[in-house]
């Protein structure tokens, strides 16, 4: 047995099964058989997080019918797996009944979205604790808490949101960690999606966190690399479930694979592939129902052309995009008028897409999803924008994506397919600056 990391990454249809599990196991034991400390990050069971986000937004019509779903969903996991569970159960409707007595309680934002923050990983925590049990019956396993090992940067008072429910994390090495984790089994398990808010408590590392905070721990712990075990075999050429010809992409750079991910492809969160690249960490895409079957490997190439020749490798579309039409007509005469606007966005803790500006419209796409954007904070914004321009608000928007690159040269090949913007009107037109990817918005 070395000191050598590796840290595999179990999404929530990968955890919601005794079959799911006994492939987890099998693979944790070849890699400890090869002589690797493993460590294994879980999420929650899919479903889980959505309905703990819906009981913590309706809070004051809460029924313990709603938290005895969530309960009944892990029992039904504890007792396909073997494993005696009632004392977590208990423990995790205890964490839920008191992360929504904060919200329920909390006299201003932070407070709230604190307390949201406490409940949406009790998924996270209960599966993992049930999966310990399970994996304990025949190797030796310890579980280890994530808010031990990541601790979240400090944000602006005004990115309260941001702050609690889309924090960016430390990742550099972390040696008194290493020397800690060490000092446990050669086996660990981890919740994903947490780390330790500078305030204390728990801050959440956005949706789809549990990517990141595989790459995170993998970067703290000086891993060989990550690999992400999902219900797809990596990341395709296009959606393969609208278009079944879709080709599986092998190797991807970073560039290539972050712009896919930011473009709206699933497989992966694109925070994930930047803490990737920022500590030069290699990501392994693979099925978990076909362990076999050689996935997709994100990593740095010295050699651009290793990852392609050039051209559109993917086309990818992202939903749920609100775009704000902002109308100036006497816009050359306001002088700071754009970093007006963009003052208030990020007063707001709300980051942009895409951007486009001409001599007397600005239109802007914001990520309804990334951003925890609701209709409320969208009509808030518009409102404080009025005060100086016109605003009209697309709410309903998505945004498709060619990514690739060379992307400048794609728009001379989708001439078969642009009678369809004479029915779906163009919002947007943008050109990434980094020649990875061409952006059509629209309704």
């Amino acid at each position: 047995m070395t000191n050598q990391w590796l840290v595999l990454k179990f999404g929530g249809t990968s955890v919601a099964g005794r079959q799911q599990w006994e492939t987890i196991a099998s693979l944790a034991r070849q890699r400890l058989d090869q002589g690797y400390r493993v460590l294994l990050v879980c999420s929650a069971i899919k479903g889980v997080t959505d309905a703990l986000l819906d009981m913590g937004e309706r809070v004051d019509t809460q029924s313990d019918n709603e938290v005895e779903k969530i309960l009944s969903r892990h029992r039904q996991l504890a007792t396909a797996l073997g494993v005696e569970a009632e004392d977590l159960l208990q423990e995790a409707a205890e964490k839920i009944r008191v992360a929504l007595q904060q919200v329920a309680t909390a006299t201003d934002e932070g407070g709230r979205y604190a307390g949201i923050a406490s409940l949406l990983p009790v998924g996270e925590w209960l599966c993992t604790r049930i999966g310990e049990r399970y994996l304990a019956q025949d190797l030796p396993i310890d579980w280890v808490d994530a808010l031990e090992a990541l601790q979240t940067l400090a944000e602006d008072e005004s990115h309260t949101r941001r702050a609690w429910l889309a924090a960016r994390c430390t990742s550099s090495p972390e040696p008194v960690l290493q020397k800690r984790w060490l000092e446990k089994t050669p086996l660990l398990i981890t919740q994903g999606f947490v780390a330790a808010h500078p305030q204390g408590g728990t801050a959440l590392l956005g949706r789809g966190g549990s990517d990141t905070s595989a790459v995170l721990l993998a970067s703290r712990l000086e891993a060989m690399h990550v690999e992400i075990w999902t219900d797809v075999p990596g990341l395709f050429s296009a959606d393969p479930k609208l278009i079944p010809a879709a080709r599986l992409l092998r190797t991807l750079d970073y560039e290539e694979a972050l712009e896919m991910a930011a473009s709206g492809a699933k497989v992966v969160h694109s925070r994930c592939i930047r803490a990737a690249a920022a500590a030069d960490l290699p990501v392994r895409i693979g099925d978990l129902g076909n362990i076999e079957l050689t996935g997709t490997t994100i990593q740095h190439h010295d050699d651009k052309s290793a990852c392609g020749t050039g051209g559109i490798r993917g086309v990818c579309c992202q939903p749920q995009m609100a775009v704000l039409l902002l109308q100036n007509l006497d816009m050359r005469e306001q002088v700071g008028f754009l970093a007006w606007v963009f003052a208030q966005i990020s007063q707001a803790g709300i980051s942009i897409d895409l951007v486009a500006t001409s001599e007397t419209t600005t239109t802007v796409a914001l990520n309804m999803v990334s951003n925890h954007l609701d209709e409320a904070i969208l009509a808030d914004l518009a409102s404080k924008l009025r005060r100086r321009c016109a605003v009209t608000v697309y709410p309903q928007c998505s945004t498709i994506n060619l990514v690739g690159r060379g992307a400048r040269v794609a728009l001379s090949s989708i001439d078969p397919g642009s009678e369809f913007f004479a029915h779906h009107p163009l919002l947007m037109l943008s050109q990434s600056a980094n020649d990875l990817c061409i952006s059509l918005l629209v309704q």
